[in-house]
């Protein structure tokens, strides 16, 4: 067994030690603690909580008497430690054996991932952004250039964006502009009115503009039904028809 133990501590990178009930070190060994410039067995006799700066909850839990898990940092490692604790024959414990793992580059990566995530989801929202700008052109009229292919993922976003600006300027109209929009089927017919719906129930008016030819031929032999919506020829008609309708409300 002893040579099994010591097959694992000078081939594998963790330091194996244990302390007595007082937190005394009985044993301190293995390969990781050459990595770090420590002699194996160099704080025998020292007492943990001096060796280890910090708050050692988990150790203090298994001295405790139950076993503990932590993620700890000292001499400028950062170590993975299982704390396990010993008892005698009634049940007191004498002391706590710990298995400690240098994951010192693991978190280094992990970290490294969880900045390139954060990154890629600041990119994808400047993205979305970009692809679908809410703009306000005027007092209470905002526009939506739409530009290529609407799909339900995209109205979702749309909808949520558009809904929170209707709601934060107490917009009074809405105007999705299709002139960027090449190609209109029934899925995406249906994306535009639920969209120009959540905004009726706000109080808001929603517009469409620049519907190409190309387009209105696909709506007229889908048989797609636009009759309850305003739609005019460009984004300039539909600005003047909100500007004028909000000039005779005044």
């Amino acid at each position: 067994m002893a040579q099994v133990l010591r097959v694992l501590l000078d081939h594998l990178d963790i330091v194996v030690w244990a302390v007595d009930a007082q937190g005394t070190f009985t044993f301190h060994d293995g390969k990781a603690l050459d990595q770090v410039g420590h002699q194996r067995g160099q704080f025998l006799g020292q007492n943990v909580f001096e060796v280890l700066a910090g708050s050692n909850a988990g150790l203090r839990k298994a001295l405790a008497g139950a076993p503990a898990h932590e993620i700890t940092e000292a001499h400028g490692i950062v170590w993975e430690n299982w704390h396990m604790p010993t008892h005698d024959g009634q049940g007191r414990v004498t002391g706590v054996v710990t298995l400690s793992s240098d994951v010192t580059e693991a978190m280094r990566t992990k970290a490294e991932l969880t900045t390139k995530l954060a990154l890629i989801e600041r990119q994808q929202d400047v993205i979305r952004n970009l692809e679908t700008p809410i703009i306000q052109v005027w007092d209470r009229v905002l526009t939506v250039p739409m530009v290529g292919v609407v799909d339900s993922r995209r109205a979702a976003r749309v909808t949520e964006d558009l809904l929170a600006a209707v709601s934060r300027t107490q917009a009074r109209f809405a105007i999705l502009d299709l002139t960027g929009v090449d190609v209109v089927d029934t899925a995406t017919a249906g994306h535009l009115l639920k969209i120009l719906g959540a905004v009726r129930l706000l109080g808001a008016e929603g517009l469409i503009t620049g519907i190409r030819p190309v387009v209105a031929q696909t709506i007229l032999s889908l048989g797609l039904d636009l009759s309850r919506v305003r739609t005019l020829a460009t984004l300039r008609d539909g600005l003047a028809v909100a500007i004028r309708s909000l000039g005779e409300r005044a």
